[in-house]
């Protein structure tokens, strides 16, 4: 278990290793968080990394959404995406898939691509596997904003846990 007094006296270079992968594909958060230090408190880490996304431009906010994986998509099939993202996809039972929900899952993922321009995001970890399905559906009628707030949020409870499972380990 990394300590606060260990997270506050390190390196940009050591911290950059140790939460750079809190947010998938995006160092940059956790580069930009080590200039808020010292942290008081986990919370307060946290709420440093998240304030580094919502203070992001837009266009690096979409690039963070667009930086996610599809749900059991490409990467799933190559065995290319992070350890993480497999481990979350997995918890959900996407893994587990027959065909006929791998080909509707892929369906959902293009048309929601399509619409939106960047991947359906969903913490899996905290959602079934019905209820991935569901909520993508229904998302899907939501306007590019609401998308675009949508994924934020998700990826916020993404990193929560994430950060969760580091300062535990």
């Amino acid at each position: 278990m990394t300590t606060l007094a260990q997270i506050n006296a390190m390196t940009p270079e050591a911290f950059s290793a140790a939460f750079g992968a809190v947010y998938e594909h995006s160092p940059w958060i956790a580069q930009r968080a080590f200039q808020r230090r010292p942290f008081a408190s986990d919370t307060d880490l946290l709420l440093a990394l998240w304030g580094v996304v919502q203070a992001a431009s837009p266009e690096e906010q979409l690039a963070l959404i667009a930086s996610h994986p599809e749900l059991a998509g490409r990467e799933a099939q190559a065995g290319t995406l992070t350890a993480a993202s497999t481990q979350e996809q997995a918890a959900a039972g996407l893994g587990l898939l027959d065909a006929g929900q791998r080909a509707e899952l892929a369906e959902l993922n293009r048309r929601y691509a399509e619409r939106f321009g960047f991947p359906f995001i969903i913490c899996a970890r905290l959602n079934s596997r019905e209820a991935i399905f569901g909520t993508l559906r229904a998302r899907l009628h939501n306007q590019r904003e609401q998308e675009v707030h949508n994924a934020l949020a998700q990826i916020g409870q993404i990193a929560r846990l994430r950060l969760t499972d580091l300062l535990a380990a």
